[in-house]
């Protein structure tokens, strides 16, 4: 989808219609407490623009990527890369109608996050073996970075955690290859919104901190894009 301006009030508003919040800043609090004290709450005058980059639902759930432009440079405002802060939330209905939101950014603001979720074991986020999203966590797990890549299409890129953008096989590789000297990466899966091309998984990494990917398919079935938030 092309990037969308959105209004600042009627996110905040969304937001504090939330019984709960799950913040990378102060954690699990209400919407109130989140708005006073998180940096990425969308206060109007802190941000110059705020679009919506991304949609993914499924069900209860919904996952929204924007890009966040600050209105003037802030000292409590993370480091990013790239054209705005990345930030991504996932809204969800519980069975008996609560509705809660958890809220992803930038890999800085997580050092001391906790799991809000629980691990699901038999999660297999791939459509089947042969998916190129099935293929791309197996390769991450093996440290491969030749499968790493053929996951990707041509033009396929990574959105890190900072918020920089990896295209084309020779970036991706540079990446790639930096993962792989460390080893195979041991991710766990807690949940996953399946939407047309798209792939939602909220996981906890090898230091058990949580986090968000989103996989976006081409039309071939290659990866297309792959966006990381912490």
């Amino acid at each position: 989808m092309q990037p969308a301006p959105v209004d600042p009030g009627v996110l905040g508003a969304r937001l504090r219609q939330q019984q709960l919040m799950d913040d990378p800043v102060i954690g699990r609090a209400e919407p109130l407490e989140v708005e006073a004290r998180s940096v990425l709450w969308p206060h109007a005058l802190q941000w110059a623009l705020i679009e919506l980059v991304s949609l993914t639902e499924d069900g209860a759930r919904r996952v929204e990527e924007y890009r966040c432009t600050p209105a003037a440079p802030a000292a409590e405002l993370p480091a990013f890369s790239g054209l705005g802060l990345p930030l991504a939330i996932v809204f969800e209905r519980t069975p008996n109608g609560a509705s809660r939101a958890r809220v992803y950014s930038v890999r800085t603001l997580r050092r001391s996050r906790t799991a809000a979720l629980a691990v699901d074991t038999h999660l297999q986020p791939g459509r089947d073996p042969s998916d190129a999203l099935a293929r791309h966590l197996a390769a991450l797990r093996a440290g491969d970075v030749a499968a790493m890549l053929d996951s990707f299409d041509a033009r396929g890129y990574l959105q890190d955690f900072d918020g920089a953008v990896h295209q084309g096989r020779t970036q991706l590789r540079a990446l790639s290859g930096r993962c792989s000297e460390r080893g195979g990466t041991q991710l766990r899966y807690c949940t996953c919104i399946q939407d047309g091309p798209h792939t939602a998984l909220e996981l906890l990494d090898a230091a058990e901190r949580p986090a968000l990917a989103v996989y976006e398919r081409a039309a071939g079935g290659a990866l297309a894009a792959v966006r990381l938030y912490g």
